[in-house]
């Protein structure tokens, strides 16, 4: 059942994880991971919505920016739409569908609900942060925190969703071991439009390169940053990159 959390200045949220929504409001209010210069009224493109952190923040900083958010999770989503309606949130579009390199239907995904910001299509990617809970952490709370749910959902190709006439002032991406394949979901043409991007990415697999060669590729300069509240260990990174 959802919960109203409150955090600070009198912002509350719906949430089903009062843990991970403060570590999200923490992240993103207190410690700025999404911090840069923006038109007045940018367009933005948020995949990974998740329950609505990231719009509520940048709806504050930005009043009249337009959002298109994308987040394939039920449970999350249902949150997203509760948190925009209790702060009467406009100019926020939600799809609740997953992106890819491809567009693909049943697609078998890990949901946790207990921390439901880490749910994955790749459930592969959660074997070290759960050995590193591990080590301060009960075995059976580690087991509890990642205990899955399977959801299916239908995945798409981002390029669908981009408009034909708009640029696109900031492009975010936190989907969990996904964000090369969101990357490869873009047409070579619609990429001149992108003139920042920000993706939190967890280097395994070399997602991390991957992800850097698609942005350099279509020619943008990126820097690479520890995330915030993350140890070196946790292999876990904010890119940020601008248009040449």
């Amino acid at each position: 059942m959802a919960k109203l959390v409150e955090l600070a200045d009198d912002l509350q949220v719906y949430s089903h994880s009062v843990m991970e929504t403060r570590f999200m409001y923490d992240e993103i209010f207190n410690e700025g991971c999404y911090d840069m210069e923006l038109p007045d009224c940018p367009f933005i493109v948020d995949v990974g919505g998740n329950i609505g952190m990231f719009v509520i923040y940048m709806k504050c900083r930005y009043p009249g920016a337009e959002i298109v958010s994308f987040e394939p999770m039920p449970e999350s989503a249902s949150l997203f739409r509760q948190n925009v309606a209790l702060h009467r949130i406009e100019g926020v579009t939600l799809h609740e569908t997953a992106l890819g390199s491809r567009r693909e239907e049943g697609v078998s995904f890990a949901y946790y609900p207990m921390i439901p910001g880490n749910s994955t299509r790749y459930p592969e990617t959660k074997v070290l942060p759960m050995m590193q809970m591990a080590e301060t952490v009960a075995p059976k709370t580690v087991e509890q925190m990642y205990r899955a749910r399977e959801v299916s959902a239908t995945v798409e190709r981002l390029a669908s969703f981009l408009p034909d006439d708009r640029d696109i002032d900031l492009l975010k991406v936190d989907v969990e071991g996904a964000e090369g394949d969101v990357l490869l979901g873009i047409n070579p043409g619609q990429w001149s439009r992108i003139h920042q991007a920000v993706l939190e990415v967890a280097d395994l697999d070399g997602q991390l390169a991957m992800v850097l060669k698609a942005l350099e590729d279509n020619g943008m300069r990126t820097t690479v940053a520890q995330a915030p509240l993350t140890e070196e260990r946790n292999l876990t990174y904010m890119v940020h990159a601008v248009r040449g």
